[in-house]
């Protein structure tokens, strides 16, 4: 079996390959592109050949491409590598004979999981709808923040439709220069807003095709966006061998420090899916307030919580409260059923 550290940067990366017994074959730059890689790491595929790579923008085409032409590729968190991220002498070279040794002595930390094509499009599709979203809600601020110079305080929900841009350039300015800048930031609102828009169709479609949708629209609070975003964050929810996992992996777990008999619970680790935490964490926002039916063990549980410990720690606790009841309902492939609250945690 050959080992192979790649050390992946944008334009060339570095290659440092042995063989089992860790006898130098080959190392040297690579230029970053499909066939490049393909020609110099061909040749050693004979035996087998096991390739680590650090977690990165450019990781999936290139581990889909390796994986392809027959190799074994374990991705790996940097920062996880401490050898690496502690390196004081750090190159390329250096950094992927590191990878190939700890690689050979089978020494690297758990891989990182490299979700399938599917999941990936939905990520990438989130991933720009988010972008917009961020870039229309900072040119609404402002606009809110230039016409309360000028003395006009606007209702919270007032530019997100097309009446409250009409509404706000009907009005009488003091600064002769808001109705321009209202004019022009209102057609840019309004390219965003149906960018945004063909985004939420891609996923609606995708939405349709996936029935662990639906299932999970069932929970109060959970929407497409909601539902999609823990779709692609966990890709296969096999693949979390317990609820405990998956609210690790969202970074809402609370970090805990133990000394002897005495254990301290502190703030959430923030570690793992970003994306997955934000957004649970606003569905968590919607059960507290939400008095339905479907919501109210949820609320009164919230309430209680809230009593106890605060309302930011309870609400955090709600949101994954709300990750473990998906965990089970994907598991066991069951629709929300608030009955069933006291037995899911």
């Amino acid at each position: 079996m050959n080992h192979c550290g790649l050390d992946v940067a944008t334009k060339s990366s570095y290659v440092y390959l042995t063989d089992e017994k860790g006898s130098k074959l080959t190392n040297g730059e690579v230029m970053t592109e499909r066939e490049a890689l393909r020609k110099r790491l061909t040749p050693y595929l004979r035996g087998g050949l096991r390739v680590a790579v650090e977690a990165g923008n450019q990781t999936a085409w290139i581990h889909d491409l390796l994986v392809e032409m027959g190799a074994e590729v374990i991705v790996v968190n940097p920062a996880k590598v401490k050898l690496i991220a502690e390196s004081r002498k750090k190159t390329d070279k250096i950094d992927a004979k590191i990878l190939c040794e700890l690689l050979r002595l089978d020494a690297l930390p758990h891989p990182v999981h490299m979700p399938g094509k599917d999941a990936r499009e939905v990520r990438g599709l989130l991933v720009a709808r988010r972008q917009l979203v961020t870039a229309r809600t900072k040119l609404v601020n402002t606009v809110r923040g230039l016409v309360r110079q000028d003395g006009i305080t606007l209702a919270s929900r007032e530019l997100l439709s097309p009446v409250g841009w009409e509404r706000l350039l009907g009005r009488q300015f003091r600064s002769a220069h808001l109705p321009a800048v209202i004019r022009s930031f209102s057609e840019s609102v309004k390219t965003l807003t149906t960018s945004i828009r063909e985004l939420e169709k891609e996923l609606a479609q995708r939405e349709k095709k996936d029935e662990r949708a639906a299932r999970l629209q069932t929970m109060p609070g959970v929407g497409r966006i909601g539902s999609m975003t823990l779709l692609g964050a966990v890709d296969r929810i096999e693949r979390f061998p317990s609820a405990r996992k998956l609210v690790g992996y969202s970074g809402l777990a609370p970090t805990v420090r133990a000394s002897g008999e005495r254990v301290e619970y502190g703030s959430i680790s923030r570690e793992g899916r970003s994306e997955l935490r934000a957004v649970w964490v606003q569905i968590a926002h919607l059960v507290a307030q939400d008095r339905s039916s479907e919501a109210r063990p949820l609320r009164s549980w919230y309430i209680k919580t809230a009593k106890r410990r605060g309302i930011k720690t309870a609400m955090v606790a709600l949101a994954r409260k709300l990750l473990v009841i998906a965990y089970h309902m994907l598991t066991k492939g069951k629709d929300y059923d608030p009955k069933l609250l006291g037995k899911t945690g």
